[in-house]
């Protein structure tokens, strides 16, 4: 009995002292692991990076559920969550028991880890093979343009832009995405898409900036392909804003500036220019035009009448004029129900002085006017299915002078010298070049009489989709559906009249007489009445149609698919027939298949197979469609583990190849340029001893 209490009192003691080394022992063991999920408003998120706070090297990914679980080392008892697109959270563990569960919430930095890669698919630029180079809009919003393609120049790599026009509302750069690849100008524009709607140029011009999220340019074969016949020349991909489940919030933002020159050209007096012309008649072995007391006038620039000096750019230009803009954003929703409402009006005015009377009121400067308003809207239907409606509509408002060329005019030595009239008469009346072949009334005589054509447009664009998710047949398949629908209509209102000049006169100073311009740009004595006239310029409608099943799972933490099998259809019809290379009426179509599988080894090794299957109506039957692979791969040697400390310095490494072939269908001239036609001209021959003129072919 004794025997057995002391076997039972050295059992005890040692349960005791086993007891008392748990805390550092045992339970030290189980405090380690710890467990929980990540997820966002719309449910897990799957790959998100969970690494243990002062241990970098101690890091986990969330599976397909968004859960993970990991064994802690040091002793922060914090966890480091982060994820592509997503502000990074921290979380301290208090009771190892209970699981962890972070909610991320999106961050405006995510286009510097995601890219967006055609369809309203986005991936990851430390897994993508192509060549792709996106911006986020808070970047360029503060750039002081009208246009979205003005404000890009310089921002992105592989934009190549070219500014032809400095006029309010025709400004808007040309652009290239790595230049130049055709002999065909038009074949060159890349296929620029606004949230799936195809656009042009000009309509991208219009687009307000700050409604915009995102640009992402797809520049190789490897990354267009899946746009077949449209992606020779590089895709412009153009991603606007959408709602977040918060209270709504009110972005006010008002903007105010000034435009000027940057460089103002010297332009030489009377002075100077008689003395050039005089050497040019004497190189030519003529007479000098000026005498010598003409140079001797012109030197002293005390004449205005007689020997006038004019600058004519000084005379017409302002040195500077002004710009606003004005912008008001929405976002805000529910888990369910999200929205975001943009609302922008941006004028802008001209260089020109103004030179409307009291009596007409009529404004020849140029101006620009614009008004959009977007509305976007996500609905959480059901557990799997989700509903977008967008609608976008914008009005603009440009005004020119009528049939004046004012910088072109200024610049022609051949219409006007700044010896050729003085601004203005000394009764008042309008003075004109008398000197030159075509005599015409001074710039400021044309800007005052001469009216203005006045261009108004309206672009309506509206978006109906779906995406079903079909996670009860595996999980990660998606079912997207989308339906659009984009119109253009524009009207131009001409106030004129008639081709008539106004009147002008040549004062003599000698005998102060007026003498009437009679010559071939001749006002007569009265000016023409005021006239109307007006017509629309542009009438097209399009509507393209989607639908697509994305596959995108990741298979134990390692193995990555991302995939996408695509239908679509487009149908464009110009009623006026103005775009180049379309019938007025007959719409053109366009039906292609798309296929897009991508595979990463935990963000190492790299593969991309991309193809388009298309065809368009421009071509010949037996001719319409074209098939279009691509295949990338891809190294990311910043996810070895030999990287370690350099991935301070250097965050991504990665070397990649591609090949493939992508398709264009824009022809010069007819948009049926396979068919033989023979067309009847005017500009034929003449025959007979008494010339007839003949129609050819």
């Amino acid at each position: 009995m004794n025997k057995f209490l002391r076997y039972l009192s050295i059992i005890w003691l040692s349960l005791v002292f086993t007891g008392m080394l748990l805390p550092s022992g045992v339970w030290a063991q189980e405090k380690k692991v710890v467990s929980g999920s990540v997820r966002d408003a719309g449910g897990p998120l799957a790959r998100a990076s969970v690494s243990e706070k002062g241990v970098p090297a101690n890091t986990v990914t969330t599976d397909e559920k968004g859960q993970f679980h990991i064994t802690l080392r040091g002793n922060s008892n914090t966890l480091i969550i982060s994820y592509v697109n997503f502000n990074t959270e921290q979380v301290k563990v208090r009771n190892p028991g209970n699981p962890v569960t972070v909610m991320l919430r999106p961050s405006p930095k995510g286009m510097d880890e995601v890219t967006v890669v055609g369809f309203g698919n986005t991936k990851q630029k430390a897994t993508e093979t192509g060549a792709v180079s996106s911006i986020s809009a808070k970047e360029i919003q503060d750039v002081p343009t009208s246009s979205v393609q003005n404000a890009l120049a310089g921002q992105i790599s592989g934009f190549v832009a070219v500014q032809r026009s400095g006029q309010p509302g025709r400004d808007a750069s040309d652009f290239y995405i790595r230049g130049v690849s055709s002999l065909n100008p038009d074949a060159n524009k890349p296929l620029i898409l606004v949230d799936d709607i195809e656009y042009t140029y000009d309509q991208l011009a219009q687009i307000n900036v700050n409604e915009i999220e995102s640009i992402t340019l797809l520049k190789d074969a490897s990354s267009t392909a899946i746009y077949g016949i449209k992606g020779a020349s590089g895709v412009m991909l153009v991603t606007t804003k959408r709602g977040i489940a918060s209270r709504p919030r009110f972005d006010v933002r008002l903007e105010g500036g000034a435009q000027s020159p940057v460089i103002v050209p010297k332009f030489l007096d009377s002075y100077h220019s008689a003395l050039l012309v005089n050497e040019a008649y004497n190189n030519d072995g003529l007479k000098p035009l000026f005498s010598d007391a003409d140079i001797a006038a012109f030197k002293a620039n005390n004449d205005p009448y007689g020997h006038p000096n004019v600058n004519w750019f000084k005379a017409i230009m302002r040195p500077m004029t002004e710009q606003a803009n004005a912008d008001l954003n929405i976002p805000g929703g529910t888990s369910n129900v999200k929205y975001f409402i943009n609302g922008g009006a941006f004028t802008q005015n001209g260089n020109i002085k103004s030179f409307s009377t009291n009596s007409d009121g009529v404004n020849s400067n140029y101006f620009y006017n614009r008004f959009t308003l977007r509305s976007n809207l996500d609905i959480q239907a059901t557990r799997n299915l989700s509903l977008r409606m967008d609608a976008t509509v914008r009005y603009l408002d440009v005004n020119n002078p009528q049939g004046v060329n004012v910088t072109g005019d200024i610049y022609n030595y051949n219409d006007y010298h700044p010896f050729s009239a003085p601004y203005i008469n000394p009764n008042g009346s309008w003075a004109y070049a008398y000197d030159t072949q075509s005599q015409l009334p001074t710039l400021n005589a044309l800007l005052a009489t001469n009216g203005y054509d006045r261009t108004r447009r309206t672009d309506f664009n509206v978006l109906a989709g779906f995406t079903e998710k079909l996670d009860d047949i595996t999980r990660g398949l998606r079912l997207t559906g989308r339906l659009a629908y984009a119109s253009q209509q524009e009207n131009v209102l001409t106030l004129w009249r008639g081709f008539a000049y106004p009147p002008s006169y040549h004062y003599n100073p000698a005998d102060k007489s007026y003498t009437l311009n009679t010559g071939p740009s001749t006002g007569g004595y009265v000016e023409g009445p005021w006239a109307t006239k007006g017509g629309t310029d542009l009438d097209n409608q399009r509507v393209n149609a989607q639908v697509f099943l994305n596959y995108d799972r990741l298979f134990g933490n390692a193995h990555h698919i991302n995939s996408l099998l695509l239908w679509n259809v487009d149908n464009f019809r110009d009623d006026l027939g103005t775009t180049l290379g379309t019938t007025a009426g007959v719409p053109q179509k366009y039906q292609g298949y798309s296929l897009k599988i991508g595979y990463d080894y935990k963000q190492r090794y790299l593969a991309d197979f991309n193809a388009g299957y298309n065809g368009s109506s421009r071509f010949g039957t037996g001719h319409q469609y074209g098939f279009f692979p691509a295949a990338g791969i891809g190294w990311n040697m910043s996810k070895e583990n030999f990287w370690g400390k350099m991935a301070h310095t250097i965050d991504l490494a990665k070397i990649r190849a591609s090949y493939g072939i992508v398709g264009s269908d824009v022809a010069l001239g007819n948009q049926y340029l396979y068919q033989q036609t023979y067309p009847a001209t005017q500009a034929g021959y003449s025959f007979g001893q008494t010339p007839q003129g003949q129609t050819t072919i």
